[in-house]
């Protein structure tokens, strides 16, 4: 149940992709939805879901916004892995934890996808900074929007999926 809550997360994160393109060109240079959905999923600390659901997001990413292939897979990849990697230790809830992992997830994947592009085409990103500030707060708005309407219309939190049993200690 909870891949196919993924998988239609995607075709929205999709569709809203599409969208965007087309009516305001290089719009996701503003706006990343593919995050909001990783960190969502994340959040729940199964580490290899995570992982697996960051590869599927940023190939999909990948394939549809004709990047270099693999690129945002693998940053997407990283960021799932740390954020499922903390919630499993921390397990963190509530919608300022999910702000604080989307924001440190929009960050740490601007600065993957800088550090390979400048590694692998050499060749610098314009106005690194202000596209990173931007975009960090346009997606942590939309993404904490999305957070408050799936918490308050369906009951759900991430964190649900994977509720572990009571340790002896």
């Amino acid at each position: 149940m909870r891949w196919l809550r993924y998988i239609i997360g995607l075709l929205i994160a999709l569709t809203l992709h599409t969208l965007l393109d087309s009516f305001f060109p290089n719009a996701l240079a503003f706006f990343n939805p593919y995050v909001i959905l990783v960190v969502y999923y994340s959040m729940g600390g199964n580490v290899l879901g995570a992982i697996i659901a960051g590869v599927v997001a940023g190939f999909v990413q990948d394939a549809f916004s004709g990047a270099m292939f693999g690129l945002h897979a693998f940053s997407l990849t990283v960021c799932a892995y740390a954020i499922a990697y903390i919630n499993s230790r921390l397990v963190l809830r509530g919608i300022w934890a999910f702000g604080a992992c989307l924001a440190g997830a929009v960050i740490a994947n601007e600065l993957v996808i800088y550090i390979l592009v400048n590694i692998l085409l050499k060749q610098p990103i314009e106005m690194f900074e202000q596209g990173l500030l931007v975009k960090t707060i346009f997606t942590l708005l939309f993404g904490m929007l999305v957070y408050q309407i799936l918490t308050l219309f369906f009951h759900e939190e991430p964190m649900e999926a994977t509720k572990r049993p009571a340790s002896g200690w």
